[in-house]
């Protein structure tokens, strides 16, 4: 028995059992953390990795399985918490460093008009959406001088938009005290492509809002092939608020 157990504990690989000039926490003070590779800095949250497999080895697989950073950016708990070794401290590091991640993206749409600077609000949701296994509705709040102020999940999973009531989205908008909104929806497994029910729906979206003087001033879709501005490509159903780049 103690034998196997001997065995089994060497098997666990530990970081702080390498030579010094390969630990990615060493190399990262020493370097600079654009020396590191990407499961060098996944890696360092990690801390250890598990039995038979060191925490590089972990971060690489973790990697490929959410498809780089952009997937592990959109991942949740119940994701995380299929992959073999990761508890729940690990969990909650990863997720907390992705949620600041996207926190320094949206920062900018605090304090810039989202109007005249529509990419910062793109880079934003393709980030945030662009790789959610589910679907999500989301509505954006603007103040007077199309500064963000704040951010909705109205619904989330399966976004059945028969579902998606307009009123909802006037009371949202009057709750937040929000003088324009813009609405974002993802394709999880499709293109960024309007369909003739995303049309609809926003064409009553949009003349319910303005029973409320709050223009709808775009509805953007995120799919895996990039994004779609709908005032872009449909101006006609906007008419009347405000323009947008």
């Amino acid at each position: 028995m103690e034998k196997t157990k001997e065995s089994k504990e060497k098997k666990v690989i530990h970081i702080k059992d390498w030579p010094e000039g390969d630990r990615p926490r060493e190399m990262l003070l020493e370097k600079g953390p654009e020396a590191l590779s990407d499961a060098a800095l996944l890696a360092i949250l990690l801390r250890i990795g598990r039995q038979g497999q060191d925490a590089v080895g972990l971060a690489r697989e973790m990697l490929t399985e959410f498809d780089g950073f952009r997937g592990l950016m959109s991942a949740g708990y119940e994701d995380l918490s299929k992959i073999k070794g990761i508890g729940k401290a690990k969990i909650a590091q990863i997720l907390a460093s992705m949620e600041i991640v996207k926190r320094q993206l949206r920062q900018p749409l605090n304090q810039l008009n989202v109007i005249q600077n529509p990419q910062d609000l793109f880079d934003y949701l393709k980030v945030s959406m662009g790789n959610l296994s589910k679907e999500e509705f989301r509505v954006l709040h603007l103040n007077r001088s199309k500064h963000l102020i704040a951010e909705e999940v109205l619904f989330k999973g399966t976004v059945d938009f028969s579902a998606v009531y307009p009123r909802e989205i006037v009371e949202a908008a009057l709750r937040k005290k929000a003088s324009a909104l813009i609405l974002a929806h993802n394709h999880p497994t499709g293109l960024a492509e309007a369909s003739e029910e995303d049309i609809k729906l926003t064409e009553s979206l949009v003349k319910a809002c303005w029973t409320v003087d709050i223009p709808i001033i775009d509805h953007i879709i995120i799919g895996r092939g990039g994004f779609l501005s709908m005032k872009r490509d449909y101006p006609w159903i906007f008419e009347g608020d405000d323009e947008v780049a």
